[in-house]
């Protein structure tokens, strides 16, 4: 369970520096935004959401937490889910 690579979502709760968190996960290839095929469309996530297209739902959480403990910062909650589909508003 949460080894397959592919398309994975994560989203988080934290304490502080939202901003410095979410650009240190960019810098790892994490993004706030999706368009689907034959759509023209660009869909942001919500804040504290993000998704990678070649990770495993443990290597995101890893991420994570690798992140928030290089910033000091407490990760009060999280989740990673592999992500077959986007549907976005």
């Amino acid at each position: 369970m949460g080894t397959t690579i592919g398309n994975v979502l994560i989203s988080y709760d934290i304490d502080k520096s939202h901003t410095q968190v979410k650009t240190a996960l960019e810098t790892l290839g994490y993004l706030e935004k999706f368009k689907n095929t034959n759509d023209p469309t660009t869909y942001k996530l919500p804040n504290t959401t993000l998704w990678h297209p070649k990770k495993s739902s443990n290597q995101a959480m890893n991420d994570l937490k690798s992140t928030c403990d290089n910033l000091n910062v407490k990760l009060e909650k999280a989740i990673a889910v592999k992500a077959t589909e986007f549907v976005g508003y």
